[in-house]
């Protein structure tokens, strides 16, 4: 199985635990507008996600701009120690 086979199943899999949670434990609590908004909210991050992940497994010549990405490391670690605290 290639990476994006895996990771096309990992996402489906992860989708259909999340909204059946959400089924189970949280729609008997929210209105029906909610409940349609959470399902969208839910479908559309994740597999937002998972396309830019495709879109960098399948770039031969991805070119990384390490000052982004240091910052961006920056912003875990900060973000990591306030969840800490």
């Amino acid at each position: 199985m290639d990476n994006r086979s895996f990771l096309g199943k990992r996402r489906d899999r992860a989708i259909a635990t999340i909204l059946s949670f959400k089924e189970r434990e949280c729609d008997n609590y929210l209105p029906q507008e909610v409940s349609v908004s959470l399902r969208k909210v839910v479908l559309d991050e994740i597999n937002d996600i998972c396309d830019l992940a495709f879109d960098l497994l399948s770039a031969d010549d991805v070119i990384w701009n390490d000052e982004f990405m240091d910052r961006l490391d920056d912003i875990y670690k900060k973000v990591s120690e306030l969840v800490e605290e």
